[in-house]
């Protein structure tokens, strides 16, 4: 029989593991909130509140980290992966908003399953970006943005031995499509451009004559 003392520190192992986990569950849940929010608040152009959000949910992470430097598998929870996840795609995306580039995996502080599924998240985000640009006639930025788009998949088409990475395929599958979809958008929109400048040119050549 096991004894009353090992019984007692088992249970309260068991017991302090308990509430790192459910902790560790409810900041992952508030980071996921909080980069979620920070992405709408980029696209409405609120870059002062994105950052203060996104500060935010960089504390949330760190002590995320910091609860699980005594227990490292709720580091591997989907919940933590899904929070970095999430948070890749905002930085990512301010990052790309203010002309910045594409964030490091350092910068992120991810590991490289969220980082890599981070950034083909950020992919429709890029799209969407793109087709807001457009609607306001600044095809430059939209051009700008698919470089980006294909930048990204272009690097992570390299990869080898990504079956290890649950969704990469598919993500990866669903970024080429959107990326090819928005091609032809900002594509049609130069064509257009393009007319209306060479319609305009003529215009005033006519009124010349």
């Amino acid at each position: 029989m096991l004894t009353k003392k090992d019984l007692t520190a088992i249970q309260k192992d068991l017991s302090q593991f308990d509430r790192a986990r459910e902790r560790v569950l409810d900041l992952s849940r508030a980071a996921t909130r909080m980069a979620s929010s920070s992405i709408l608040e980029i696209h409405r152009g609120d870059l002062k509140a994105a950052n203060s959000t996104l500060e935010q949910a960089e504390k949330t992470l760190q002590e995320i980290e910091k609860l699980s430097v005594d227990a490292p598998e709720l580091r591997s929870s989907n919940g933590v992966i899904v929070a970095f996840q999430e948070y890749v795609e905002a930085i990512t995306l301010r990052k790309v908003a203010q002309n910045e580039g594409i964030v490091s995996i350092a910068e992120s502080g991810a590991d490289h399953r969220s980082y890599v599924l981070g950034l083909l998240d950020a992919v429709g985000e890029f799209r969407r970006m793109a087709l807001n640009s457009l609607r306001k006639g600044d095809v430059g930025k939209a051009e700008k943005l698919l470089d980006a788009m294909e930048g990204i998949y272009d690097d992570l088409q390299t990869l080898e031995h990504t079956s290890i990475v649950p969704t990469f395929r598919v993500k990866m599958d669903a970024a080429r499509r959107i990326i090819e979809t928005t091609r032809g958008d900002v594509v049609t929109e130069v064509r257009r451009f393009s007319l209306e400048q060479a319609l305009d040119r003529l215009g005033k050549k006519i009124e010349k004559c």
